[in-house]
């Protein structure tokens, strides 16, 4: 035990390093990849305009940077209103965004029969149950430890996927598996809490959230459309804004809302930066890095949540978080380098 508490805090603590010194620069030159460069990616030639493939990785560094510090934000927003109706009002600011950025990019179009499922399984079980589950488990648990339990999607797209999708089990997924069941075991530890129905309930629908995702990665995993994904992702906001605007009319018709300026600010970033600009940032660096690349650069997105919580909201970082997080990214770095090796094997 003392061993894997030594190895998960030297590991921490290099993560860290490179986190904290590579966050301003790196937010500063994915910007400036990105609005230096006309990126048009309705089709694939038009990815050519990027000069260099490295402005690619700066765009990766940028989602994994405003996903990461998304966690404390959003518990921040959830202050001065409703857990679900932040969900909603941040989903329906980021579609806003969205349908202006398209229509602004000339690509605004109306979706065909083919693109409803896509529209309608995203936005449901990706955005707005997805989003609603992990605010209400906010109000119980901290958010290093939330962005941790909710990023181990992978963990769970992987049973589902052997289940319905016949996909094999072989010894990369079977210890993929164990080391990430291992680590949210730890991460459950009873001895690092005072548990509570609210916090058993907190952690639970965290792990709904996970599910939730992985599920609709599962059911979209075949699925073709003739649209893009950044001309999809606002009608598939639009779907998550009105289900989440129901889930909080009923949870609370007449809330009350504090319009501060941090109140405003978090919604801001919340909305546009990781609803709206994320998204559309991964749509471009999804089509052009290989998927193994885009798999292994989001496991940044809970180490950063973990540490912009300690720094922005003073949340411990304990020792049986350090050695989950050690386990589960193991586990999923097995589960991930297992599309590499089929890759590999495709390709002889």
């Amino acid at each position: 035990m003392d061993f894997l508490c030594h190895s998960a805090n030297s590991w921490l603590i290099l993560s860290t390093t490179c986190v904290v010194d590579s966050a301003w620069w790196g937010l500063f030159s994915s910007t400036k990849a990105l609005f230096s460069l006309q990126l048009e990616y309705s089709t694939i030639p038009q990815l050519s305009m990027l000069n260099h493939n490295k402005n690619l990785y700066f765009l990766l560094l940028a989602v994994v940077l405003i996903w990461g510090i998304n966690w404390p934000m959003n518990r921040i927003g959830m202050d001065y209103m409703p857990a679900l109706w932040h969900s909603a009002i941040r989903m329906i600011v980021g579609c806003g965004f969205m349908f202006l950025l398209v229509t602004i990019r000339g690509q605004l179009t109306l979706p065909g029969k083919q693109e409803l499922p896509l529209i309608f399984i995203i936005g449901i079980l990706q955005l707005a149950l997805f989003t609603s589950c992990i605010n209400l488990g906010l109000q119980h648990v901290n958010p290093g430890r939330s962005a941790i339990l909710v990023y181990t999607v992978p963990l769970f797209a992987t049973p589902i996927a052997i289940l319905f999708l016949n996909e094999k089990l072989n010894r990369n997924k079977l210890m993929g598996l164990i080391l990430g069941f291992l680590g949210i075991m730890i991460l459950f530890s009873p001895w690092d809490l005072t548990w509570s129905v609210e916090m058993l309930y907190g952690h639970g629908i965290l792990l709904c959230a996970a599910i939730l995702f992985a599920i609709a990665i599962c059911c979209t995993k075949n699925m073709q459309s003739s649209l893009s994904p950044l001309q999809l992702l606002p009608w598939q906001l639009l779907v998550g804004a009105v289900l989440a605007l129901i889930f909080a009319l009923i949870d609370d018709p007449n809330p009350t809302i504090e319009w501060s300026q941090p109140a405003i600010l978090a919604m801001i970033y919340t909305g546009i930066l990781a609803a709206g600009i994320a998204y559309w940032l991964i749509t471009i660096v999804g089509r052009k890095l290989p998927a193994i690349t885009v798999s292994l650069g989001l496991l940044g997105v809970p180490l950063t949540g973990v540490i912009s919580s300690h720094l922005i909201l003073d949340e411990p970082i304990t020792a049986s978080m350090k050695i989950a997080m050690l386990l589960i990214f193991t586990g999923l770095l097995f589960v991930a380098l297992e599309g590499r090796t089929k890759t590999i094997c495709s390709d002889k």
